[in-house]
């Protein structure tokens, strides 16, 4: 078995290729670098996937991986290049998990398997409950569950329509919906929101980030890393809520490390 690392932005796919440095790195041109890697590595163009099969059949590779943020194909490097393969034209207009779903079968059918991420990680998950639940109070505690027990019913509604991830909540107030622009953006969306409008709230917004039901598990997991914790932190959210078994944690040492230090709160459920 030989197994390539598809990376895409973001730090997630470096962790991955660092724990696995026997792995071959497939890196996404203006997502990624082979600079960026020790590993054995080359760059494709998203744009054209006969490419990336050359390239995987010439290493030789048996398996894949999929890691990090890829953005879709903008209009003008679209209709650039007219030799867009049609797995590129059919993904242009599905949702997220759809068009992971057909890439799966384009990769399946040219002979590879797809195999879970959690696979290539040591541990990437937190446990159920709250992370220093030491530091916080009942009356907080309670307004975390409440807010995730709505938030995670809300994206589960939301996941017939193959939408986003993620949503920032607070009693019963939806900020903002994940939508194409990734959590982020989103995250900076809501932020603001909250403080123009809600900044006198006893506790601030919760950002609930878990895979949708369905999920395609071994493509396309939820990732939070330590920016994007600072960042919701900087802007005044409460909390983040979690998948145990399904949102993916980039560098947990270093996040358990910060949480920490700053008593920042982490819900899984």
């Amino acid at each position: 078995m030989k197994i390539a690392i598809i990376a895409g932005s973001g730090d997630f796919p470096i962790q991955i290729a660092k724990e696995n440095p026997d792995a071959f790195v497939l890196c996404i041109e203006d997502h990624s670098s082979t600079s960026t890697f020790k590993n054995n590595s080359e760059v494709i163009s998203l744009n054209d996937p006969l490419s990336w099969i050359s390239v995987l059949k010439k290493n030789k590779i048996t398996h894949l991986v999929m890691a990090g943020k890829i953005n879709r194909i903008s209009n003008e490097k679209f209709y650039d290049n007219e030799l867009s393969h049609d797995l590129v034209k059919k993904t242009f207009s599905l949702g997220d998990n759809s068009a992971l779903n057909l890439i799966e079968d384009f990769f399946n059918e040219n002979g590879f398997e797809i195999m879970p991420v959690k696979l290539m990680v040591k541990e990437c998950f937190f446990t159920k409950g709250f992370h220093n639940e030491e530091f916080f109070s009942k009356k907080f505690k309670d307004f975390v569950i409440q807010n995730a027990i709505f938030g995670s019913n809300f994206l589960n509604q939301m996941s017939e329509f193959d939408a986003g991830q993620s949503v920032v909540v607070s009693n019963k107030i939806v900020y903002a919906i994940e939508a194409l622009e990734g959590t982020d953006e989103m995250i900076i969306r809501a932020g603001e929101l909250y403080n123009n409008y809600f900044k006198n709230s006893v506790f601030g917004p919760v950002l609930i980030k878990i895979p949708k039901l369905n999920q395609n598990f071994n493509l396309d997991l939820p990732v939070i890393g330590l920016e994007t914790i600072k960042r919701c932190n900087k802007l005044g959210f409460s909390s983040i809520v979690l998948s145990s078994e399904g949102t993916l944690i980039n560098e947990i040492d270093v996040v358990k490390n910060y949480l920490e230090k700053n008593k920042f709160c982490i819900y899984a459920i």
